[in-house]
């Protein structure tokens, strides 16, 4: 604040700051140490003119501090205190206003390259549904330029149709609700359907007046095709599962009940015959016996199946177990290359879920192979298990494949709960090989130094 001597009345902390003077400094010095033109008797009074009108007046000068001279931008405006007149001058530092400039020019930059090369599809519409802006997602995915897209209204701005009467929607509902408004939308890129999640927010002014609507559109279709595999997963193996249950209890009502009511029958029978011969009571009871020692087979079946007792034991002897009753069972030469059995030793939920998908792909052999080798491999890295099946069977195109297909989708999905991965590769004529490899973690422990794999075969 200044009069009109020229005297300084009053600086803030950022004028001591700019100048380098201290405030005891500026009381005892006049404003035209600091702004020289002001020596000059014109420019001075040109100055406290124009400064005392009601508009006041802003320039550009050159401030000299303590150590330096720096460009400033000066308002002055009349300001009256104790019944006389002051010039109150706001300054800014030109450097620093151009450092200000700058930074915000880099940060506009930075965000336009951001927005630029953004995957999402990003535009942005006046209130008549003009499209001001749209990025390059939005321009090569509708292959459209910038003068295409912004000289058109929105319906023609991109492809016709429902698409772009579902944005327009979307748009004008954020006009007129002035609220955020989202959508999932159905495009169709070179003969593929697409779904976008399209989200509409509205755009103010200073004046807190509705200025445009930005729409962002993201690509969920690969999100909505794993939903649907992983609907389509958990149905098929909810129908195993019932499938397994119904035989388990076709085999329990027709087997083990069969085998209870002989058992029964025979007792009874033995019971009531009274004037039977030793030798007759026990023809008797070794028939019985016989039956007995069935029904405990049926029993040990069912429970094999839901959950082999081998597993117990380890990794190596439930696939040694699993490769024999497959030779047996089949006739098909099987051969099972792994460490020690000791080597090895998994958790419960890992140990289930590898043999599992062993299990399942022997079984895919047995269905659609027509295979006459088959090897099991099982490796053990410093870091990882890796456990392959592979087959000399007629093979498969992997793109015909249906989608939701229980067997090979299981595989699949008990290697992501593994927190590894399990692969399926296989060529028409040349056979299939299923690849489970899995991180060696807390559930997967080495007993022993990893040997060289030994080989067990079906003799």
């Amino acid at each position: 604040m200044i009069d009109s001597q020229l005297c300084i009345k009053y600086v803030n902390d950022k004028a001591c700051q700019l100048t380098g003077y201290s405030r005891e400094t500026f009381s005892q010095i006049s404003f035209d140490v600091i702004d020289k033109e002001l020596r000059d008797k014109d420019v001075f009074a040109l100055w406290w003119k124009l400064s005392t009108r009601p508009e006041g007046i802003q320039f550009t000068s050159h401030h000299t501090g303590r150590h330096h001279v720096f460009p400033v931008e000066v308002s002055c405006s009349g300001y009256e205190q104790e019944g006389e007149l002051h010039i109150l001058c706001i300054v800014r530092d030109m450097d620093e206003i151009r450092r200000q400039k700058e930074q915000q020019q880099l940060r506009e930059k930075q965000l336009h390259q951001v927005v630029e090369n953004s995957p999402d599809l990003i535009l942005r519409f006046d209130l008549q549904t003009r499209c001001l802006y749209a990025n390059l997602a939005v321009r090569n995915g509708f292959n459209l330029s910038e003068s295409d897209i912004t000289r058109l209204p929105l319906t023609e701005s991109v492809q016709r149709g429902g698409i772009g009467l579902s944005l327009f929607k979307l748009v004008s509902r954020t006009m007129v609700d002035e609220k955020v408004a989202e959508d999932e939308l159905v495009v169709r890129r070179k003969g593929e359907k697409r779904i976008l999640h399209v989200r509409c927010v509205p755009e103010y002014d200073l004046h807190g007046e509705l200025m445009s609507v930005l729409a962002v559109g993201r690509d969920i279709t690969a999100i909505r095709q794993t939903e649907e595999e992983l609907r389509l997963l958990t149905h098929n193996l909810e129908r195993a599962r019932e499938a397994e249950k119904k035989q388990l209890a076709r085999d329990i009502h027709d087997e083990l009940g069969q085998q209870l009511t002989a058992l029964r029958t025979g007792l009874s029978l033995l019971a009531m015959r009274k004037d039977l011969s030793v030798d007759a009571q026990e023809a008797k009871i070794q028939a019985l016996m016989a039956h007995l020692d069935s029904t405990i087979q049926v029993v040990r079946d069912v429970s094999t199946r839901l959950r082999p007792n081998v597993l117990n034991l380890g990794l190596v002897p439930a696939l040694e177990w699993l490769r024999d009753q497959f030779i047996k069972n089949n006739g098909i030469r099987c051969i099972l290359l792994a460490p020690d059995e000791h080597t090895v030793v998994l958790d419960e939920v890992t140990l289930t879920a590898a043999f599992r998908v062993v299990q399942e792909s022997l079984t895919n052999i047995v269905r659609h192979a027509q295979a006459s080798n088959v090897y099991i491999f099982v490796k053990l890295t410093p870091d990882a298990l890796l456990i392959e099946v592979v087959d000399n069977g007629k093979g498969f195109h992997l793109h015909r494949v249906k989608n939701g297909t229980c067997g090979l989708h299981g595989i699949e999905e008990r290697g992501r709960m593994l927190n590894g991965e399990a692969t399926i590769t296989s060529t028409p004529g040349k056979g299939t090989r299923v690849k489970l490899k899995f991180p060696l973690s807390g559930s997967v422990k080495s007993a022993h130094p990893v040997r060289k794999p030994g080989v067990l075969t079906d003799e």
